[in-house]
């Protein structure tokens, strides 16, 4: 069965409503996507109910910005109990955490010169029910023309190293871990290629979530080339992991498209999602 199990919406940095991701998936082929908003599930809802009608199998899901030191490690969590006391209180600690650094951002920005108020950055998010992204932040910037594009902010004020960049409030990566299991979901390891760190931090990394939880490692993925994607399936299969694989489609342009690269679960994956034989 063909899916993207990283797929973001206008509710947190991308620009596709629930219904534009059910409608690209269906035309990509995808029998099973996931919706993993950064540190939200508020469009977990509307998301589910176009897949129902459009007759593609969903799974709940979210990506969660954690951090070791000032490296992101993005963290994906499968099939959580939304209801779950610990897991409700970890997204309410999310969203006020973003308010707490985009405010820390906002100052350093005004201290480099760049006239930009939270209010600017908060009226650039769909909902104000989500927490604030730094796209939020870039996006108010290019539209005041300190920048060409959001991502041309991001990459001037906002990267690590830069005047502006902020890891305020970000949670563990093993913190995170820990509350999607005892959520009942699954955890996995985002795009490893990406993270900034050695090999060997990074399988001492892996080996610390993998105590809290983490039970998957997104091998298969739209920026990984494909030695990196052999590369992270033998590091899973070698730690006893299941590979994981989403295109990280944040539009409708660009090379990150629903449903590529091609991605197709394994049996235990998908019983892990909650899928019976019937349906695989």
């Amino acid at each position: 069965m063909k899916a993207d199990l990283h797929i973001h919406t206008h509710y947190s940095d991308g620009k596709l409503t629930p219904a534009d991701v059910a409608r690209l998936a269906l035309r990509a082929g995808a029998e099973i996507i996931s919706v993993t908003d950064h540190d939200t599930v508020c469009g977990t809802a509307e998301a589910e109910k176009h897949c129902a009608e459009a007759g593609i199998k969903f799974v709940r899901g979210i990506e969660v910005s954690a951090y070791y030191g000032d490296v992101k490690i993005h963290t994906l969590g499968y099939g959580m109990d939304l209801e779950n006391t610990a897991f409700k209180s970890f997204l309410k600690a999310l969203k006020d955490g973003s308010i707490k650094r985009t405010e820390d951002i906002i100052f350093k920005l005004n201290r480099a010169g760049v006239a930009l108020t939270f209010e600017d950055a908060a009226a650039e998010r769909y909902s104000a029910e989500t927490p604030l992204h730094a796209m939020h932040i870039a996006g108010a910037g290019a539209k005041k023309g300190y920048s060409s594009s959001p991502f041309a902010f991001f990459t001037k004020y906002l990267a690590y190293g830069k005047p502006a960049f902020s890891s305020v409030c970000r949670p563990l990566p093993e913190e995170t871990a820990q509350i999607i299991t005892a959520a009942g979901g699954i955890c996995s390891l985002a795009h490893p290629a990406r993270i900034d760190l050695s090999a060997e931090e990074k399988i001492a990394l892996i080996k610390r979530m993998k105590v809290c939880g983490l039970c998957g490692i997104e091998a298969v993925y739209s920026g990984h080339t494909a030695k990196e994607t052999a590369y992270y399936k033998e590091i899973a299969n070698t730690f006893g992991l299941m590979v994981t694989g989403g295109s990280d489609t944040h539009t409708a342009e660009g090379n990150r498209q629903i449903g590529t690269p091609y991605f197709q679960p394994e049996n235990a994956l998908l019983q892990k999602l909650g899928f019976d034989k019937k349906d695989i």
